[in-house]
């Protein structure tokens, strides 16, 4: 399954979870997709503090239209604290438990 985990209020809110998770997931022979919506000009920044939390994945996605990412790249299920982004698709969504939006 390929799988698509935000980064802020997700992966920010519990990381030695999602570290787990991501790499028992990867492990499992799951493709881990890290879709953000975030500036591109602080991906290196990004895959810092992804490798600093130990957060294992095969691509790192900046874009503002993660909807049309998990379409176009066959995301099963994407986990994220705010469903907004996927209100007009066909990718289930786990909102994120950790944190709700306020």
């Amino acid at each position: 399954m390929r799988i698509a985990i935000d980064v802020d209020g997700v992966i920010t809110e519990a990381p030695e979870f999602f570290a787990v998770m991501t790499r028992a997931m990867k492990a499992a022979g799951h493709e881990i997709h890290i879709v953000t919506d975030f500036d591109e000009h602080f991906r290196e920044q990004r895959e810092k503090e992804l490798a600093a939390y130990g957060i294992a994945y095969h691509t790192l996605a900046i874009t503002r239209d993660k909807l049309g990412y998990c379409r176009v790249n066959g995301i099963g299920m994407a986990i994220d604290d705010d469903v907004c982004y996927f209100e007009d698709g066909p990718v289930p969504v786990v909102v994120n438990l950790f944190r709700m939006n306020q």
